[in-house]
């Protein structure tokens, strides 16, 4: 549309012209990245990584799109650091702090933590077509059982997953 503004002829004035041309333009990109931000958590495809073959934990592996419908695979090794989320558009988020219950409670779930310090991948995001990681999620343990989360790189964080998947 913004270069018919220009080459049809009207009394408008250049300025008047500039200013529709510019409303034209951003209200397009704000448009088209409302919905890459609403559709980037939308999970495609979802499948579960059976303990056998994810360290004797149940996992999960989320194929998301880009703006651009370039697919993008998140690995959640441990499906207990996915928690409900209040963002709009999303259903899960990966956690961003994490507290284990004492091991006289939940000796399972205690084993989970690592020492003070260790820092542990939880997630990580990458391109199936060249295997390229492109984002990690990173628990880094402190005393009692109490983990902080962080991401580097580009990681996928929000999940809306469709009911059909579960």
């Amino acid at each position: 549309m913004t270069p018919f503004i220009f080459i049809v002829e009207s009394s408008l004035p250049l300025s008047a012209r500039i200013v529709l041309a510019a409303t034209a333009l951003s209200t397009s990109s704000i448009s088209t990245a409302l919905v890459g931000w609403s559709g980037a958590s939308y999970v495609v495809d979802l499948q579960r990584l059976p303990p056998a073959d994810n360290g004797g934990i149940e996992g999960i592996e989320m194929t998301t799109l880009t703006l651009t419908l370039k697919r993008l695979v998140t690995r959640v090794y441990d499906a207990d650091f996915l928690v409900e989320t209040k963002r709009p558009f999303a259903k899960w988020e990966l956690a961003q702090s994490v507290l284990l219950p004492p091991s006289k409670e939940d000796a399972l779930m205690a084993a989970k933590g690592g020492a003070p310090g260790e820092e542990e991948t939880i997630a990580e995001t990458f391109n199936p077509a060249t295997g390229e990681i492109v984002g990690r999620w990173i628990v880094k343990w402190e005393n009692d059982s109490a983990g902080i989360c962080h991401g580097t790189g580009k990681v996928v964080r929000h999940f809306n997953v469709h009911e059909e998947l579960l």
